[in-house]
């Protein structure tokens, strides 16, 4: 902001000293060409009264040009009117009188005083009466002094512009603190605020507007921190209303156990109690602000917390297999991929059949495109297009995605309902969770899919991997 004030602000100065700066040495320069030829019609002038008032021969006049012309550092040329304006005398002395410059003679011989100015040349003719006879005298001068002043006063006029863009620079410059300050201060808040700094307070500044928003900001950071202290207060009463129960089912178990009830049956109610004590967990854990950036292994993530999931299938004469690539880390929370992955192998196991494939694995996001297609060729699949220009505006220089699928033998869902599956609108039972999986998976930057609807069902969840400084994915 710093920048474009002060680029603003000088473009302005800039536009007002051209504005004013042309017109000014135009004026300026016409001014002294008016003053020079002032200078040059009083001496022409003098010489005609000299004329005039004297009745000297032509060898006299002469000679009295030749003197006065000698003295003033003119060329002075006495014209006749009759016989086409000849010339009577002539000092001869530089400068060269230009071929097209003869309107100031014709002004002279009307009566009034000619004044012309051509090729470095300065120009008065007077009318001279001597002896009856009508004369012109013409005073030349060459304007080597009148370009040597219009010089001085152009780089006059050009030192005031420098001096003036100067000035404005620095006021520029010191505007552009002023006005640009408040906002970065606010900026630093609202950062701090962002990263869970509730106590933040915006400084004032004595801007009003700035101000203003320094106030909105500061009603927010202690709204946000009240309902921040409202959901951990309820957080801790539910983590506790919630394993009250839990471990009363807990100590009812190990008494079955004790009883000589079926030791599978209470081993696989046991496995559930601690999945239901882990998902609460992690549920509770969503609700807070996120502590920072956390690296994550999808392949390590699936391996650690299949066993539950296993036998639950061996109960239905299924398995659970799973085939992780290495890959690398993603910046996203355990506890949100983690109910993402509960999701979906809940409801392969309730709603599909055979075996339950879980694949980790890295791919670009071309060759993500080209799985889709592959999946999709024959239909055109609005859930798809939706993800794939998703993908396409996440990666933009393809630094690479690890995919974490999951399938099943089962019939799976018609094609035109994959959009209401996934969006939470379907009217049957099946995709129970998705929505809640869709939103945790989103939330950390990646995409919930179904890759294939019909039979052998595929999701998949689609996270950007990690990348360094140096915009490459970590190892």
């Amino acid at each position: 902001m710093r920048r474009r004030l002060l680029l603003s602000t000088l473009a302005a100065a800039v536009t007002g000293i051209v504005l004013l700066g042309l017109p000014l040495a135009v004026a300026v320069r016409g001014l002294l060409r008016q003053q020079a030829l002032d200078a040059l019609q009083r001496e022409a002038e003098q010489v005609q009264v000299l004329l005039n008032e004297q009745a000297v021969s032509p060898a006299e006049q002469a000679a009295l040009l030749q003197s006065l012309a000698v003295g003033r550092d003119l060329r002075l040329t006495l014209l006749d009117a009759r016989g086409g304006r000849g010339v009577v005398i002539d000092t001869g002395s530089p400068p060269a009188v230009p071929q097209t410059l003869d309107a100031d003679v014709r002004r002279a011989l009307s009566g009034q005083v000619g004044r012309a100015w051509a090729d470095g040349v300065l120009a008065v003719a007077v009318p001279v009466r001597a002896g009856g006879a009508t004369q012109v005298l013409r005073a030349v001068r060459d304007d080597r002094v009148l370009a040597h002043q219009t010089k001085q006063a152009l780089l006059a006029i050009a030192g005031l512009a420098v001096t003036a863009l100067g000035v404005a620079a620095s006021i520029a410059f010191w505007q552009a603190g002023r006005l640009a300050q408040p906002l970065e201060s606010l900026a630093g808040a609202a950062r701090r605020l962002g990263d869970g700094d509730f106590t933040a307070r915006a400084p004032r500044s004595g801007l009003p507007e700035a101000d203003d928003v320094a106030a909105a900001l500061d009603v927010t950071a202690a709204r946000l921190g009240a309902m921040l202290e409202r959901s951990r207060s309820f957080g801790a009463d539910a983590s506790h209303q919630l394993r009250t129960p839990l471990t009363a089912l807990r100590l009812d178990l190990e008494a079955l156990e004790a009883a000589g009830a079926d030791a599978q049956l209470v081993r696989a109610a046991t496995v559930e109690a601690d999945r239901l004590e882990a998902t609460i967990g992690e549920l509770l854990a969503l609700a807070e602000p996120p502590a920072g950036d956390e690296l994550l292994d999808l392949g390590e993530l699936a391996a650690t917390r299949i066993d539950a999931w296993q036998a639950l299938a061996r109960a239905q004469g299924r398995r659970v297999v799973v085939q992780a690539a290495p890959v690398p880390p993603v910046r996203a929370r355990a506890a949100a991929l983690g109910q993402c992955l509960q999701v979906l192998l809940d409801n392969a196991l309730e709603h599909g059949a055979g075996t339950i494939t879980v694949t980790v694995q890295a791919v670009s996001a071309s060759s993500w495109r080209s799985l889709r297609d592959r999946h999709h060729r024959g239909h055109e699949n609005r859930l798809g297009r939706a993800s794939a220009i998703h993908v396409s505006a996440g990666a933009g220089r393809d630094l690479g995605w690890v995919r974490l699928c999951v399938a099943d033998e089962g019939r799976g869902v018609a094609p035109e309902q994959a959009t209401e599956l996934l969006a939470g609108h379907s009217a049957t039972a099946a995709g129970r969770g998705l929505p809640l999986a869709r939103s945790l998976v989103e939330a950390e930057g990646g995409r919930l899919t179904l890759e294939r609807p019909g039979g052998c069902p595929l999701f998949c969840l689609l996270v950007p991997a990690a990348s360094g400084e140096d915009g490459h994915p970590e190892p």
